[in-house]
């Protein structure tokens, strides 16, 4: 395992967005990047997440010991858990998520199981408790707000997010981006959910058509969406399912939150070919190599061009350092500085 610096030349000049007036962007190509670790042994890294310098990372693929735990200062791997299985304690369709005091979460989506994943101070060993949740049939992704507080995007119902705890009654929010009577919500409306607990920001992207929004949490109880992106995106609705004309671009394909910043993983068609919108799911020949980078507010202050393309990632929110899964040409965990 490796975890050195590679520096290259930066190339860098300022354009006006189109999408924002009077709005100056800055364009940075091969920024400076920290390779992390070079021993990731997968053929499909899934999703990541930081806390606490560490990177937990999923083998989509795996059956035994599919999540991993990288200290980020050594790039050597801290631990290995979770099995798929009917076991008491395996996981049938495992989905993970950050604890807001600390650990991972993982749950299953298809049974009441969850198991938090705690490591000690020393980092040299973990500790894991298993209990019952509330699993929300109809979502398809989570967050852990808090130990016992639980918000899910559910692209099926008419309100995207639903939030449960047992101390306050269930809340619903956040209106679909397109309004028409639809048959495939599920398809149409998946995407990323992240939130940061310093800002108390909920951020939403979608995937299958360029889309973000945020929402400020009040109290748990009140979500109001402060700031979004959006477009006029050509449609038809046909029997009743919605469908994009190939004028319109694909969404994000991450999406990390750090400190100060929203970074989206997406095309940029300045220096990568537009992706064909019969292109659909995640066709590996279509990641993207650049990072979208935005305020909270949704003000794009930044456009980077890695020299490589980038399958997964996952911010730091006590920091502006973002973590990628880089296809380089073999998998590599890498972190960025986006100062």
């Amino acid at each position: 395992m490796k975890c050195f610096n590679v520096f290259v030349l930066i190339g860098l000049f300022v354009f006006c967005s189109c999408g924002e007036s009077n709005q100056n962007v800055t364009r940075l190509k091969e920024i400076p990047y920290k390779i992390v670790s070079d021993s990731i042994y997968s053929s499909m890294p899934g999703n990541i997440l930081y806390q606490d310098g560490i990177v937990y990372w999923q083998d989509a693929r795996g059956f035994e010991n599919f999540m991993h735990a990288i200290d980020v200062q050594t790039g050597k791997e801290m631990a290995c858990f979770g099995n798929l299985g009917q076991g008491p304690e395996d996981f049938s369709a495992p989905e993970f998520s950050l604890s807001p005091n600390g650990g991972l979460y993982l749950n299953d989506v298809e049974k009441p199981l969850e198991v938090l994943y705690r490591f000690s101070s020393g980092k040299g060993s973990f500790q894991s408790s298993a209990r019952k949740y509330f699993n929300e049939r109809n979502a398809t992704s989570l967050l852990h707000l808090g130990d016992d507080l639980l918000l899910y995007l559910c692209p099926m119902k008419d309100k995207l997010f639903h939030v449960y705890s047992n101390d306050i009654p269930a809340v619903a929010f956040g209106e679909r981006p397109i309004t028409d009577e639809i048959n495939n919500p599920y398809d149409i409306f998946q995407g990323k959910i992240g939130y940061n607990p310093h800002r108390n920001l909920l951020v939403y992207s979608t995937n299958r058509f360029p889309y973000i929004a945020v929402y400020r949490n009040q109290e748990m109880k009140n979500w109001l969406k402060i700031a979004e992106v959006r477009a006029d995106w050509d449609y038809t609705v046909s029997e009743g399912d919605l469908r994009f004309s190939p004028s319109v671009k694909h969404g994000a394909w991450e999406m990390a939150l750090t400190d100060d910043y929203v970074v989206l993983l997406q095309r940029d068609d300045e220096v990568e070919e537009t992706m064909d919108r019969k292109t659909e799911g995640r066709d590996m020949s279509s990641i993207p190599s650049s990072l979208f980078v935005y305020d909270y507010n949704l003000n794009l202050k930044k456009i980077i061009n890695m020299p490589f393309r980038m399958l997964r990632l996952c911010g730091d929110v006590e920091s502006n350092t973002v973590y990628a899964m880089a296809i380089n040409p073999e998998f590599e965990l890498i972190s960025i500085d986006l100062e």
